[in-house]
């Protein structure tokens, strides 16, 4: 199958998609408005910006000598291109990166561009903020931008109906990165860091739940809660975006590898019986590091701390602190909430400073 490849200026690209020169409507194909706002609103800055976007991927069908092309591989973005340059619709309010720098003539009080003592047009910076803007309300500058923009597309050429079908199911065999994954890609000045701590042996020989977390961004989830609750608690969040974008902009390498180190610690001194395992799940990993660290700072070697595990799986977890025990805590399907996750450090600390004090009895 014979591939061509073809730029469009954007402006033109959009018009054959609305004269449905290209058509949007392939009978295999997901329908539109997959995305959400702010996938659209990162699309039109990554324009805006003349950053890259990966090519359409096309299907040609000539049928009784009339051609028509059919998009195989990114509906989505042409559509989102669309609506924003012909629908009306907003960039969203919530965006990480709204600020789009171009370039504009000075003007004079007669509203004629400016000129050097060579004759030359003056030009100024200008920092633009896109947020809540249609393509309407955006400058002359940026409007120019947005229909310059280069779009690549890939022509198959030479297809029937079946080879368009095929062609959509092959480009769209794949998955979208998840939540977790997806905010991952917001700790880039740490991202080495993290997944070097999801190398550990705490993960493969402590963690209980699925080994698919490594893969998932589950792994990767949990290094950054642990290196948040030990460092900077006051920090921890729900949304793994939010917590990844604060270690980014705030943590140093110390944070990391104090983290890691602990992982360590704690793996050497936990007898990694089913029942002690099962606490260090994808739900609480984080939770009994955190309680391991303060474990250790109240001045308890590390081995004693699976002397206080075996204890609390032999009934401290029934001891209610407040009129609340560890299964009252458990039991919320909000598990991520940051009140629950402190809630259960602040039960668990509690309760090692009273196993602390029955220990020291029983000496």
């Amino acid at each position: 199958m014979r591939i061509r490849k073809q730029t469009y200026s954007l402006d033109q690209y959009l018009k054959l998609m609305n004269a449905e020169t290209i058509r949007t409507d392939q009978e295999c194909q997901r329908l539109t408005g997959q995305w959400t706002s702010n996938m659209v609103s990162e699309l039109i800055y990554t324009v805006l910006t003349d950053n890259y976007i990966p090519p359409v991927i096309l299907g040609e069908e000539t049928m009784n000598g009339i051609t028509r092309q059919w998009i195989i591989d990114g509906l989505q973005r042409s559509s989102s291109l669309s609506l924003f340059r012909y629908g009306n619709i907003k960039i969203a309010k919530n965006l990480d990166e709204y600020m789009v720098t171009y370039q504009r003539k000075v003007m004079d009080e007669n509203g004629r561009p400016k000129r050097d003592g060579k004759g030359e047009i003056v030009y100024e910076s200008v920092d633009y903020d896109i947020r809540n803007k249609t393509y309407e309300q955006l400058p002359a500058e940026l409007k120019y931008r947005f229909d310059g923009y280069q779009m690549e597309t890939a022509i198959h050429q030479d297809c029937d109906t079946a080879e368009i079908s095929k062609l959509v199911r092959k480009y769209n065999n794949h998955k979208a990165m998840n939540q977790a994954q997806r905010a991952f890609t917001y700790v880039d000045t740490f991202a080495r860091e993290i997944r070097e701590m999801t190398e550990s042996r705490f993960f493969k020989d402590i963690y209980s739940s699925s080994q698919k977390g490594r893969f998932n961004g589950t792994f990767e989830r949990i290094a950054g809660d642990i290196v948040i609750l030990c460092n900077y608690p006051d920090k921890y969040r729900k949304d793994t975006k939010m917590g990844f974008k604060w270690l980014n902009e705030n943590a140093n390498l110390h944070d990391f590898e104090s983290a890691d180190k602990l992982l360590t610690r704690l793996t050497d001194c936990i007898e990694p019986t089913k029942e002690i395992r099962a606490f260090f799940n994808g739900k609480n990993s984080h939770v009994f590091v955190a309680a391991f660290k303060a474990f250790t700072e109240s001045g308890m070697e590390d081995v004693a701390f699976n002397g206080f595990l075996k204890w609390f799986v032999a009934g401290g977890n029934r001891i209610e602190i407040d009129g609340k025990s560890w299964d009252t805590l458990d039991i919320s399907h909000s598990t991520r909430d940051s009140a629950i996750v402190h809630g259960k450090i602040g039960y668990l600390t509690e309760l090692i400073k009273r196993y602390s004090m029955e220990d020291n009895v029983a000496a």
